[in-house]
């Protein structure tokens, strides 16, 4: 499988199915999220070359055949002041955004169907740090992601990864102090891929939010996975080194910081005035993917400005593994993001 090593020396392994053989196209770069790697996409390689579309799915820094963090990385992770972690976060971003622009360079990525950038559950964190990373890029770099990049999703965000507090009364698996800390892995794992029967949603209440009601006549993805499936599409061992970290408390203010600087500063959205951004979501995903969705809209919408604008889509039924359970509906429902 290919890899790209940047100038510092940082190697990310990605997964391609390769350019279109006939017409336009639109390269579709995905940025995964906690221990589900880029293993968790595979279902839509099939989709791709008939829907015009080249998907790139990259593993993050300590996944499978990318660079592992050095151990004061992991330290600042782990224990860093905040003037430490801000730094360590914001290379991230230019890290990815330096591989998306080494991708435009050595692989030819077509100009005319233009790129999208999706970041997936808690990869989002990391797309919001490649997008605030834009102002602080070598002006060829800008250039080219500027004109290529011409959508921007947060695909199923939870609201964590924009650094947002909990709302009383819901909690995560991490956070929740009935499981055991050994026990929060596995739990975690059931309850994000669950199906959710939440209140009326439409409300944007977060008293009909659910942290536990879930549907009983459907399994949780985790659950129907093979073993070989599993193994093929998730790392545990990133998740206590750092994404944990990244994905909760200690983070939260620098995430928010960041959520603000690359959602809302007029001179990065500038830099990228050429893409729309979006936020897809499912009605079935865990209460933290929709809170994540009903602030960003409640922001926006107060804000009413058009050059800072998101748009906002909703899929029906869908729970936080669409990409897996129902690969070709999430391919529809990406390019719907794309033709608009």
């Amino acid at each position: 499988m290919p890899s790209l090593t940047l100038q510092n020396g940082v190697v990310f392994f990605y997964t391609d199915t390769g350019a279109v053989t006939a017409g336009d196209y639109t390269t579709v770069i995905i940025i995964h999220g906690h221990t589900f790697h880029s293993g968790t996409f595979q279902r839509l390689n099939p989709f791709a070359e008939p829907n015009s579309l080249r998907i790139i799915c990259v593993n993050r820094r300590e996944y499978p055949g990318s660079s592992a963090y050095t151990d004061e990385d992991l330290t600042v992770f782990a224990n860093g002041s905040d003037v430490e972690r801000a730094k360590l976060l914001d290379q991230q971003g230019r890290d990815l955004a330096m591989f998306v622009d080494g991708l435009i360079e050595s692989q030819f990525i077509a100009k005319t169907g233009g790129i999208a950038l999706v970041g997936w559950s808690l990869g989002t964190i990391f797309l919001l740090s490649l997008i605030a990373s834009m102002d602080t890029l070598h002006a060829n770099t800008r250039k080219r992601l500027s004109a290529q990049v011409h959508s921007v999703i947060l695909l199923q965000s939870p609201s964590l990864a924009l650094g947002l507090p909990s709302p009383s009364g819901l909690m995560i698996p991490h956070t929740d102090p009935d499981i055991p800390p050994e026990a929060r892995g596995p739990a975690f794992a059931k309850w994000a891929s669950s199906y959710f029967l939440h209140g009326d949603l439409s409300t944007h209440n977060v008293n009909n939010l659910t942290y536990n009601n879930t549907d009983p006549f459907k399994v949780p993805t985790i659950q129907t996975l093979r073993p070989e499936e599993l193994f093929g599409m998730t790392d545990f061992a990133p998740g206590d080194k750092y994404d944990s970290v990244v994905g909760l408390a200690p983070f939260a203010e620098l995430v928010f910081k960041q959520t603000n600087k690359a959602l809302f500063d007029p001179t990065v959205r500038k830099l990228l005035s050429g893409a729309r951004f979006w936020n897809v979501y499912g009605n079935a995903e865990p209460w933290n993917v929709i809170h994540s969705a009903w602030f960003l809209e409640e922001q926006f919408c107060t804000l009413n400005c058009p050059e800072l604008a998101m748009s906002f889509k909703v899929i029906g039924g869908a729970n936080h593994f669409l990409v897996w359970e129902d690969p070709e509906k999430a391919i529809d429902e990406l390019k719907e993001c794309f033709s608009i």
